[in-house]
């Protein structure tokens, strides 16, 4: 590199952005979260294209046999293939991850902006319902509602992310009053903004960075709250499986068949671990005070 080019590069500078994706790469843990997380996700957009039998398909003759050429994590006690209802099994449970940690998200964010720009009255009575809902026992407020409205696969990707969004909206609200007194918020003001305007265009978007650092911690904390509810038999009904209706499975017969509750364990605490590393790589790379190189 030049001279010239190196001065060039200077002025030009890196944004924000740039420059924590720069601070990601070289994090070897989160970019092998990243890896693992973005292949989970693949394989389970196109699962039925990868897997040779279906879901649904028993073979009682055949019953629970352990791994071998023809099923490599064996089959459950219907003679169903393991690797198949894993695989499936990733599809429901990234989604109840993502759909709900999205849900969470549309609410603590605005939640937590509106109370921290408008301040005063408006954001104390708005924190105070957060604080009394915190007081709430959320598995049973979940249970409660499966149980009133029915176990549905929508109502559970609603009822989760409608209690995952509490820390969010404390965290944005910190955000949101630290931004509400720097210079380019008052120049806004000065501009003739209306508050809607204000928060759309320049506090929602420059509270990304700790949103998305939070939003990678909550996604493993969604798919365990999904588990729990599947071991306790509240969470997805057969025929359809997630990875904690296949452990809560693999627990009733994990003496006599072991594979049936090591292979499910395995993928989800791998995946957790892949999630976790990523929003550890995540939160270092958005923190303002990394030396930048």
């Amino acid at each position: 590199m030049t001279t010239l080019d190196a001065l060039n590069q200077y002025e030009a500078g890196r944004s924000l952005w740039q420059d924590a994706f720069a601070r990601l790469k070289k994090n070897k843990l989160a970019m092998a979260g990243l890896i693992i997380l973005v292949s989970m996700i693949i394989l389970a957009i196109f699962t039925p294209l990868i897997v040779p039998y279906s879901y649904e398909a028993q073979n009682l003759e055949l019953g629970a046999t352990p791994p071998s050429a023809a099923h490599w994590l064996g089959t459950d006690t219907f003679g169903r293939d393991q690797l198949t209802r894993i695989l499936y099994g990733s599809r429901i449970s990234l989604m109840v991850g993502l759909i709900a940690t999205a849900v969470a998200l549309c609410i603590g964010v605005l939640w937590g902006t509106i109370a921290g720009f408008i301040g005063g009255k408006v954001d104390a009575w708005m924190m105070r319902f957060v604080d009394v809902l915190y007081a709430l026992p959320f598995a049973i407020f979940i249970i409660l509602l499966t149980v009133v409205f029915g176990r549905s696969l929508l109502l559970l990707f609603l009822a989760i992310g409608a209690v995952e969004w509490l820390t969010m909206a404390r965290i944005v609200r910190g955000q949101v009053m630290a931004l509400s007194k720097q210079e380019f918020i008052e120049a806004s003001v000065a501009m003739g903004l209306n508050r809607w305007q204000i928060i759309t265009r320049h506090l929602i978007p420059n509270t990304l960075g700790p949103v998305i650092v939070y939003t990678t911690l909550t996604i493993p904390n969604v798919i365990l709250l999904e588990s729990f509810l599947s071991f306790l038999g509240l969470g997805i009904q057969p025929p359809q499986s997630s990875w904690g209706s296949l452990i809560s499975s693999g627990v009733e017969t994990m003496e006599e068949y072991p594979w049936l509750l090591i292979y499910p364990a395995l993928t989800l605490s791998l995946t957790l671990f892949a999630l976790n590393f990523l929003g550890d790589g995540l939160r270092d790379a958005f923190d303002p005070r990394a030396s930048k190189d």
